[in-house]
């Protein structure tokens, strides 16, 4: 396995508009991320630390290029049949309020795994990075289901727990709980910021 050392990214998943604006599809089905602000600060907290540690940062989008691609969740949530993170729309873009820039990495995603067809993989091994820090949403969905892909492919993952949220608080606690078992280590915000700072750090 690569020392952790030699390479520590920080992974923002799904921090578009359609999954956590007050406007966007997701909140128009009655589903709303809690204490979005916070959330926002504590993305943009460890985004701050990667720019300082010369860390890659990589914004992860879900998207589709048309109805057909959403296949199987368009049954399951039928609000996402014909709206929703489609491709060129406001809705798919990355919310205004973080701090994303034009020289990070940013690739999107058809599936909840953000290494399911996608070139995250070869993007991370290019850049010698054995060591991965996961924020975003849902943490039940694509947090979750990143952080089980990346375990499968031997990477070692940090979530950090105030920085990932879903719609519902108790799904929310349960990945954590289920991801910090053998899939991650869980941490804080200052846990997490030290790692980006200084990747010799231990959990």
């Amino acid at each position: 396995m690569t020392d952790p050392a030699t390479g520590v990214a920080l992974i923002v998943i799904d921090m578009q508009n359609d999954y956590c604006h007050p406007d966007g599809v997701f909140a128009r089905a009655g589903l709303t991320v809690d204490r979005l602000p916070e959330l926002v600060d504590g993305v943009n907290t460890l985004v701050a630390a990667a720019r300082a540690g010369g860390r890659p940062i990589v914004w992860v989008r879900m998207e589709w290029s048309d109805d057909d691609q959403v296949g199987l969740l368009g049954e399951r949530s039928p609000f996402l049949r014909r709206a929703g993170l489609r491709a060129g729309t406001w809705g798919s873009e990355l919310l205004s309020s973080l701090d994303a820039r034009g020289d990070d990495i940013a690739t999107t995603k058809p599936r909840f795994s953000a290494f399911f067809e996608t070139p995250l993989e070869d993007l991370l091994r290019e850049r010698g990075v054995g060591r991965i820090v996961v924020v975003g949403v849902r943490t039940d969905f694509c947090v979750e289901s990143t952080v089980r892909d990346a375990f499968f492919r031997d990477l070692e993952v940090v979530v950090v727990a105030d920085a990932v949220a879903g719609y519902f608080e108790e799904l929310h606690r349960g990945s954590l709980r289920v991801m910090g078992t053998v899939f991650a280590d869980v941490v804080d915000l200052d846990a997490g910021t030290a790692l980006l700072r200084d990747a010799s750090l231990t959990i």
